[in-house]
């Protein structure tokens, strides 16, 4: 009864393991087994916590997760394989020397390791044809585990270094100010509206990249940086108010507004995207208290008078009060992301 119970959870615990590792590393899809997910939200929590979240080591917790996946989904490989090995020592698995196996349960773990680990076998040995395939599968689940996790890690560093190369790029077309009309004012104010079309099926392209980016690694949302212009929700934020603000200059005859309306679409509903799938994925703080924020609207407003007076919006009452209007569709979620994720 012992060697079935043992034999059972084994293979239930391997298949575990190695469900986690495909759904993490080979799923293209924000979507992990339910112990990567534990995990997840655990971690969220404890780096969310009063005296963690201002600490300058939780700079490293995009790291630590991955670490932590690796080593739990190896962990469920090596008990499960050392559970299904455990009642064969001392009959189907025996020492090269001929001299009788310790049958604790940690030889069993030893034995599993080292089959998992190297492409051989050691001091123990299998004897029975049962123990000799099992032997097999586990170095050849050893070597697909190793590999596609060291796969797994240079595509998540990969992706990371093109999401902040992205941020970079944000940040400095705002003249590394953070502010959204430091990019807007000079295209609107400009002889040459077809300017800005390209940049901002650029910032689309970026950010549809970004989408998938995250679909694929999950993990993407908890590398945090010590440097603000790397912040998800403050590359959502530019971007989101970049297509806001000519959202509501096209609806109240704004400058130049009707000969983007394409590239401001596209930017409008990939930033859109991208913000409602981070909220789903990664946890979002929820607030009710919030207030959508126009003073960017009534800025533009003003430095486009002070630029040439046929620039600005023919109504800017008009004009603010739409920009509200589109605030309203994003500006609860970006809020509770920048809360979530400690921004």
């Amino acid at each position: 009864m012992i060697f079935w119970g043992c034999t059972i959870v084994g293979i239930l615990l391997t298949l575990l393991g190695m469900w986690e590792t495909f759904m993490a590393v080979l799923h293209p899809r924000a979507v992990v087994g339910p112990v990567t997910t534990a995990i997840n939200r655990g971690f969220y929590h404890l780096i969310d916590s009063r005296w963690l979240k201002q600490c300058r080591l939780v700079v490293f917790s995009g790291p630590a997760l991955i670490t932590i996946h690796v080593i739990s989904w190896g962990t469920l490989l090596l008990i499960g394989l050392s559970l299904i090995a455990w009642p064969e020592l001392g009959d189907g698995i025996i020492t090269s020397s001929g001299k009788p196996v310790d049958t604790s349960f940690w030889t069993a773990v030893y034995y599993a390791g080292f089959t998992i680990t190297t492409l051989g076998i050691g001091d123990l040995v299998p004897k029975h044809s049962p123990m000799q395939v099992l032997t097999v599968a586990a170095a050849a689940l050893g070597f697909s585990f190793f590999t596609l996790v060291l796969a797994y890690v240079i595509s998540i560093y990969s992706r990371l270094a093109r999401r902040n190369q992205f941020a970079c790029e944000i940040d400095y077309r705002t003249q590394r100010t953070s502010d959204t009309l430091a990019y807007l004012k000079p295209y609107l104010v400009g002889d040459d509206p077809s300017l800005i079309h390209q940049d901002l099926y650029t910032l689309a392209s970026h950010m549809a990249e970004l989408l998938e980016s995250h679909h694929f690694y999950s993990v993407l949302h908890y590398f945090r940086f010590s440097e603000p212009r790397y912040s998800m929700s403050r590359m959502l934020r530019f971007c989101l108010e970049v297509a806001s603000l000519l959202k509501a200059l096209r609806a109240t005859g704004g400058p130049n507004a009707s000969s983007i309306s394409e590239p401001e679409e596209r930017l409008w509903h990939a930033s859109r995207q991208m913000l409602e799938d981070t909220c789903e994925h990664f946890i979002a703080h929820p607030t009710s208290d919030h207030e959508i924020d126009t003073s960017i609207a009534e800025r533009l407003c003003e430095q486009l008078q002070s630029a040439s007076p046929d620039a600005r919006p023919s109504d800017p009452t008009k004009f603010i009060t739409a920009y509200a209007e589109a605030c309203k569709e994003w500006s609860h979620d970006l809020r509770s992301l920048e809360i979530g994720s400690g921004d």
